[in-house]
């Protein structure tokens, strides 16, 4: 069992810390991660956001590369269809040397539509806009040259240099409707649970994926989740400590987008419903105590759904960086060993 952090620098609006202190808190926190035993650090994007997610995350991760000699370095997820697939490759192996060969490319097909229209891309064009992406990605880091004549991008005999040292990157796939599960499983891509979903909606995703993979005699041994992961001393406390930052994620963050993606309590409530709007709605979607109920929830996810490689977002937005650090201690201490 792996466990890895995610790091998505979101500042709430009001809140007094910067961007440049939150950075900076990161990526102490990625040293740290690397001394607790922590397997990953990974990082989350979106954009044109009030609270100013990060919308960089390969500089991003070279930073962490920097900082840390271990550690695998993640995106979770590269939005690939926003960026131009030549720059990623170059970008994603330029990361990839300085890391010495720790980065995985997690990538994901975004759906917001102010993130298509910023960029000047149609969102009905994201499915075979990945599609040629991730053919391009491929080419790039495995072959000496390639040509490509695809509908969205083409080039002839083109060489991307530097070539990444793990040829090709690996890469995960964030998706959770039947298309972008297909994608996944054909390319033989490890699929990333998402935090939005309840186990019952995972157990479904994974099964339709898997049969997928079944269907294109694809094989893979990674399953990650993400969760929203937060430990202390008894339940109540974690709970009340953390439970106002969970709900600017699970009832702020993810209610507001729920016109592009479906979004659902425990209970099945949509945000048009009061009831979604509480953080006793969506506890069953977070992992979230002492750290006795974090292996038990923890168990849960193994048993149904084989996950082996648990990411861990702790530092959430407005959540202060000595309780996000102690949190991380805790679950290296007394929640990593059961594991292991």
């Amino acid at each position: 069992m792996k466990f890895g952090v995610m790091y998505s620098f979101q500042n709430p609006v009001g809140a007094s810390t910067t961007h440049a202190e939150l950075f900076r808190d990161g990526l102490r926190g990625a040293e740290l991660a690397e001394k607790l035993g922590y397997d990953s650090v990974f990082l989350l994007e979106h954009h044109f956001l009030e609270d100013g997610m990060n919308p960089s995350l390969l500089p991003t991760a070279a930073a962490v590369a920097a900082r840390t000699e271990y550690i695998r370095i993640g995106t979770g997820c590269y939005l690939l269809t926003l960026h131009h697939p030549i720059e990623t490759a170059e970008s994603a192996a330029v990361v990839d040397n300085i890391s010495n060969g720790r980065l995985i490319l997690g990538v994901a097909a975004a759906y917001r539509d102010e993130e298509f229209m910023g960029f000047g891309f149609e969102r009905k064009d994201r499915g075979p806009r990945m599609e040629e992406y991730l053919q391009i990605l491929n080419e790039a880091w495995t072959k000496d040259t390639f040509t490509f004549k695809g509908r969205f991008y083409s080039c002839e005999n083109i060489s991307v240099t530097p070539k990444p040292l793990q040829r090709p990157i690996p890469l995960w796939f964030g998706a959770s409707g039947r298309p972008g599960l297909q994608r996944a499983a054909s390319h033989g891509i490890p699929l990333v649970g998402s935090n939005r979903h309840h186990i019952r909606e995972l157990e479904e995703q994974f099964s339709t994926y898997r049969g997928f993979l079944k269907q294109f005699g694809k094989q893979v041994t990674e399953v990650p989740l993400l969760r929203n992961v937060y430990v202390a001393e008894s339940d109540e406390r974690a709970l009340n400590e953390s439970g106002e930052s969970m709900m600017l994620i699970m009832g702020g963050m993810y209610g507001k987008w729920a016109k592009w993606r479906k979004m659902t309590d425990d209970r099945g409530r949509t945000p048009d419903d009061p009831a979604f709007h509480s953080l006793e709605s969506h506890k069953e979607k977070l992992v979230v105590g002492s750290p006795r109920s974090v292996v038990d929830q923890i168990e849960l996810y193994v048993k149904r759904l084989g996950v082996n490689h648990l990411l861990s977002w702790t530092a959430i937005p407005g959540l202060s960086s000595d309780k996000v650090e102690r949190s991380m201690r805790l679950f290296a201490k007394d929640v990593m060993p059961s594991f292991r």
